[in-house]
């Protein structure tokens, strides 16, 4: 009876130091199994963050013109209700993620954009625009958020681009290539421990050269400027020389001229137009200058059988002294009318006692 007494508790202690043994493995087992999930979620919100930095890439590289100032915002709007802080959201909008992108990393992180005001000659010689893309923890996360472990599982999925806010150094955002203070900028909030961010960057001054649609600044051309089917101006046109076109040149307000003419002067070639210094406009017709759109276009007398240009019989005729008598039409140096003008007779007339002729003196009218 002793023997089989011993015998029982001997299996029994057996048993208790099983059972030990197996909720002693049971427990390893499971927190190794939630170690790997954590590290899974770690890579997994890595990678996230490593893909909402490039989304902002390509948003930067878009959006560039507007961000330094070379364009303004299309009518429609550009897509972003501050453009300075896009939203997952609206990169999504845009075409910069995939349409099932989710909102939160797997460790349900709290992620934001913020594009910093570029600096420098952005207008004319380009400038770096920079953006911040950060994931931080919430307040059920900032315990396990300062788990040096987690921190380098995110960043190894950032493939060395990103930085965090180490529980070592929380006044600095440190990473392979980003080394700021914390906060990042004044109008910011210190970013807690654990926050792990990237930066997006891109430089503008390869492309500062080129015109833009749109573009709001002042443009110099050193060389022949050339526009194929018209050009269209809602302000001025400033040239220093000679501006041709093919067509028509339609002004929707006023156009103004500044070169100076003087009425019956020579000009260079017809279809000139020019101001006289009484302020009214002239057009070159005929070699001279005329009065733009006038009724009057001069006078001029004919003999019936004396030329045009024998003044000489006049001053042998006319009973007064004068020195020299015109027969021709001032504004075209022939007794004839300007084109577009048509001669009407005003008087016809001999001089009695005198074998002259007859005399017709004629009014051009339009």
């Amino acid at each position: 009876m002793v023997a089989v007494k011993r015998e029982g508790g001997f299996a029994l202690l057996e048993l208790i130091i099983a059972m030990a043994l197996a909720s002693l493995l049971a427990l390893w087992g499971a927190s190794f199994w939630m170690q790997q999930a954590e590290d899974a979620a770690a890579q997994s919100s890595g990678v996230w963050l490593l893909t909402l930095k490039k989304a902002v890439d390509q948003m930067l590289v878009r959006q560039a013109d507007t961000l330094v100032g070379i364009v303004q915002v299309e009518p429609a709007g550009s897509g972003y209700r501050d453009i300075w802080r896009p939203t997952i959201a609206e990169l999504i909008a845009a075409g910069h993620l995939s349409k099932g992108f989710p909102n939160r990393p797997a460790l349900g992180y709290e992620a934001r954009v913020r594009v910093f005001p570029p600096e420098g000659a952005c207008l004319t010689r380009g400038c770096k625009i920079e953006a911040l893309v950060w994931a931080q923890p919430v307040t059920g996360q900032l315990r396990q958020a300062n788990d040096t472990n987690r921190l380098g599982k995110l960043l190894t999925a950032l493939e060395g681009q990103g930085a965090s806010v180490h529980p070592f150094l929380p006044h600095r955002i440190k990473g392979g290539s980003i080394d700021r203070p914390n906060p990042p900028s004044a109008d910011l909030a210190a970013f807690p421990v654990g926050t792990i961010a990237a930066l997006s960057f891109y430089d503008s001054t390869q492309f500062a050269h080129f015109v833009r649609q749109f573009d709001l600044r002042d443009t110099v051309l050193k060389g022949k400027f050339e526009a194929a089917k018209g050009l269209t101006t809602p302000s001025d046109v400033v040239a220093g020389g000679v501006v041709s076109a093919g067509t028509r040149i339609s002004a929707g307000e006023y156009l103004q001229v500044g070169a100076l003419a003087a009425e019956g002067n020579a000009c260079e070639a017809s279809g000139l137009i020019g101001r006289g210094v009484d302020g009214n406009l002239l057009v070159c017709h005929q070699g001279r200058w005329q009065l733009s759109g006038a009724s009057f276009g001069g006078v001029f007398l004919t003999h019936s059988w004396r030329s045009c240009h024998g003044d000489q019989h006049l001053m042998e005729v006319l009973p007064w002294q004068i020195d020299q008598v015109n027969m021709v039409n001032p504004k075209t140096g022939q007794c004839n009318c300007p084109a577009g003008f048509t001669p009407m007779l005003l008087s016809a007339w001999r001089f009695q006692g005198h074998e002259s002729g007859e005399y017709r003196s004629f009014m051009c009218l339009r």
